[in-house]
């Protein structure tokens, strides 16, 4: 069974060539520089890290303290570890290998290097030399060391007694008696110990041969990432080949074993040494939810080539059978990446039960990704995802809890041109709903924009052009088709000092419509067509304050913007593409309260802003933002999105704001609100408050409320506290849990509790989640009988160093706890 490591792609693999008996090295010294040679296949490959041997070379230097060594294999207290390097995995193993030859001078290349050799004795016999007594050998970077030596000058060959330690940077290899022939390359150590020091991997044979083509085979061996004297997890081999310069490693007649315990055996298995990409079985995933039971996946991965591969992941789910996913990537440098990816089941057991008049149970998803940018002006974009049944996400996706609550499926295809000038834009763009009781949205086929690009250079008219062809359809009869022309010509003249901004805007825009189906007798070619001015200014005034005994800047930032749009008929128009924006501080200085292009809005009002800033006077660092405005409308507002839909009459909007308080790097808090004067009641408004620490913990709390502003039937308010931690108990246990709760129907609508054991080298989670089965962006009503509560399981368990299975676990709690996914561990 092999394992994997598939997702990553590099543009090239970096990997150096293993050194072997050169024709070059002197006559006199072939002996002594094939001793050496022994372990320059394990260095050739390392594929180490610059980064980290750079960190422990710094960090050495910075606590002026040299790493101990001796019969522990270079390994280190973490008492006597430099204080930068102790990260999560050093506190959890109370230690870690510190290589005494990390970030060796590469200049002393061992080919090109003199061999500097001492023992407290030496004896030429015939064509024997024999060395004996602490026999000592330097060659540039590469170490050994051995009680005895005896060295055939005429065959090239020699055998070393006693004590042997071989050391490259990055590698140690130990044993009692080692034999070596300069000319095939081969070498051999029995009762060896060996080291690799980034991958902090150890391990023993009984037999360690290097071949001719520079392979380490190991018989009778074992092999763990975990620390010295802590064998939590062994993998004992009949044979083990470590191929470094592919990054690979092959047992043969292995076992695993836990606790001292055999738990898994396996003929053969092929296991990564380092990130690049191995094909082979990835560890299962394995779960349970109430969609479908017990959920286990096995996925294969396939690194086809250095530019293409493909993951097939077999899934088993209890209720409804086996469903075949599958994605392929492929990168190209002129076809751009591509992603091909989707599922079938044959026969969803489940599907059938609960759906029984539907011809078949056949379930299916694709899904097609592209990115391609081609000489520096073209780009391409595809994102189509398309399922059978609308049901299929929320029941096969049970790993992404955000998943669940999409209303559609995104179908796009756009390519870009950046001129000097202009940008073009043509896309062709529909959707497939999600649930039978929403709408079937326009298709565009085509949209096709060309956009001026303006330089926006201070004082000085920049130009303002714009046109945009539009062609929608759809499914639903009852809605009307056609085509939409929109365009806008003007200019704008921006002002910036030092102590503020003045930006004055004026253009013109046109709205035509060419129908092929109207609704009722409404006008089939409406058109529509409105001026607009508006002026932006703002003003920067500072101070030198104290915040916290701290020495901070104060800003105050006043801000005036005055927007003017004329008024014309629209109420033939159709809404392809539009929505009302929602109203927030950053609304108040947009120039149209309207998404898409279906309205021109009429407009005479002023938005007045307030904004003031603590800055940390040392680091520039902002500590603390608030804002907060208002529009004053002049007159009332006569476009609507529906015909019928009332003017708006009210003199000024809601009172918007916003705060972010960041005291320091563990603490932030953030808000924002909108108060409505003539209420006296307070609309929106969410706050939020994340605490971190360095030892990986996270709280978070916060508090959500909207009031729909225009009652639709029953629609409920939204009043939710949620509350989120990921929390270390000690050095190896950790509780997590995420709780929203409803205020306004007095229950938990979605709660998730788990628990970690985090060791040296494993790591074992167990979740369990509950949720309501709603719909995004709609406001659910808990209190609905109709509304079914599901759970969903999930298991985590990890070797570090070989993998683990139930990917599943750090998806859903990054969904769920904010700021989970910055815990990445760190090997």
């Amino acid at each position: 069974m092999p394992t994997a490591s598939p997702r990553r792609f590099a543009t090239k693999n970096l990997s150096s060539q293993a050194s072997g008996a050169r024709s070059g090295v002197g006559q006199r010294r072939g002996g002594y520089a094939m001793l050496l040679l022994m372990c320059s296949g394990l260095v050739a490959a390392q594929n180490q890290s610059p980064d980290a041997s750079v960190a422990v070379d710094e960090a050495l230097i910075e606590e002026r303290i040299e790493p101990r060594v001796g019969a522990e294999l270079d390994w280190v207290p973490i008492e006597d570890v430099p204080k930068a390097l102790r990260n999560l995995s050093c506190r959890l193993c109370e230690g870690r290998y510190i290589d005494p030859q990390s970030g060796a001078n590469a200049a002393k290349d061992p080919d090109t290097s003199p061999i500097n050799a001492s023992a407290r004795s030496t004896e030429l016999e015939g064509n024997t030399v024999r060395l004996s007594g602490g026999v000592e050998v330097t060659q540039g970077y590469r170490e050994f060391s051995s009680d005895a030596a005896s060295i055939d000058r005429e065959t090239r060959s020699g055998t070393l007694e006693g004590n042997i330690e071989l050391r490259e940077p990055g590698v140690l290899l130990r044993g009692e008696r080692g034999q070596f022939y300069s000319r095939t390359g081969e070498a051999q150590m029995e009762n060896s110990q060996f080291v690799l020091h980034e991958q902090q991997l150890r391990g023993s044979a009984a037999l360690l041969s290097r071949d001719s083509n520079e392979l380490i085979r190991i018989e009778d061996g074992e092999m763990t990432f975990c620390a010295p004297g802590d064998n939590d997890w062994l993998l004992q081999t009949g044979q083990l080949e470590l191929d470094l310069e592919r990054g690979v490693g092959t047992a043969r007649d292995a076992t695993l074993r836990a606790g001292g315990y055999p738990i898994f055996y396996t003929p053969w298995l092929s296991f990564p040494l380092d990130d690049r990409r191995r094909s082979g079985f990835l560890f299962p995933a394995i779960g349970s939810d109430s969609r479908g039971g017990v959920d286990i996946g096995v996925p294969v991965y396939l690194n086809l080539a250095e530019n293409y591969d493909l993951l097939y992941a077999p899934r088993y789910i209890g209720q409804r059978g086996i469903n075949h996913e599958f994605e392929g990537r492929y990168l190209d440098p002129f076809n751009g990446n591509w992603l091909l990816g989707g599922s079938y089941i044959g026969n969803d057991k489940q599907y059938a039960d609960d759906f029984p008049d539907e011809p078949d149970a056949k379930r299916w998803l694709a899904n097609v990704q592209h990115q391609g940018a081609y000489g520096g002006r073209w780009r391409s974009l595809i994102n189509y995802n398309k399922v059978s049944d609308v049901d299929l996400i929320r029941d096969l996706e049970t790993s992404r809890l955000d998943s669940r609550r999409d209303v559609n499926l995104l179908q796009l295809g756009q390519v870009k041109y950046l001129g000097d000038d202009w940008l073009i834009t043509a896309q062709a763009q529909q959707f497939q709903p999600l649930a039978e009781d929403i709408r079937n949205d326009y298709k565009k086929l085509p949209q096709i924009t060309a956009q001026y690009r303006s330089q926006g250079t201070p004082f000085s008219l920049n130009p303002i052009g714009m046109v945009q062809y539009s062609n929608f359809d759809t499914d639903t009869e009852s809605l009307a088709t056609g085509q939409r022309l929109y365009g806008e010509a003007g200019v704008t003249y921006p002002m910036s000092w030092q102590y503020g901004f003045l930006r004055s805007t004026a253009k013109y825009r046109v709205l035509e419509y060419e129908l092929n189906r109207q609704v009722g007798n409404l006008d089939e070619n409406p058109s529509a067509r409105s001026g607009l001015a508006s002026v932006d200014g703002g003003l920067f005034f500072e101070r030198r304050t104290q915040l916290a005994d701290k020495d901070v800047v104060q800003t105050l930032e006043p801000r005036v913007f005055y927007l003017y749009s004329q008024y014309d008929e629209q109420t033939d128009q159709p809404d392809f593409d539009s929505a009302e924006l929602t109203f927030n501080y950053n609304q108040l200085f947009r120039d149209t309260r309207f998404s898409g292009r279906d309205r021109l809005d009429d407009a005479n009002q002023m938005a007045i802003g307030l904004t003031t800033r603590f800055l940390d006077e040392s680091s520039g660092e902002e500590l603390f933002n608030a804002s907060i405005g208002q529009i004053v409308y002049f007159t009332n507002r006569r476009v609507r999105l529906g015909a019928s839909a009332p003017e708006l009459d009210r003199s000024n909007s809601e009172l918007a704001g916003e705060f972010n308080f960041y005291p320091n790097e563990r603490l932030s808090v953030r808000s924002n609100l909108q108060y409505d004067p003539s209420t006296r009641k307070m609309n929106s408004g969410n706050l939020i408050a994340s605490y971190t620490r360095d030892d990986d913990t996270v709280f978070n709390a916060g508090y959500t409320f909207r009031r729909p502003v225009s009652l639709v039937g029953n629609q409920p308010t939204t009043d939710q506290v949620n509350l989120s931690t990921y929390y270390p108990i000690n050095n190896n246990w950790r509780f997590f849990m995420a709780w929203n709760y409803s205020l306004e129907a007095n229950r938990s609508v979605e709660d998730m509790v788990g628990i970690e054991y985090d060791s040296c080298c494993w790591q074992v989670r167990l979740l369990h989640l509950r949720y309501f089965d709603t719909v995004r962006n709609e406001i659910p009503d808990f209190d609905s009988p109709n509304l079914d509560r599901e759970y969903a399981t999930q298991i985590q368990f990890v070797l570090k160093g070989l993998g683990g299975f139930g990917d599943g676990v750090e998806q859903l709690m990054g969904d769920m706890i904010q700021g989970f996914n910055r815990l990445a561990y760190s090997r």
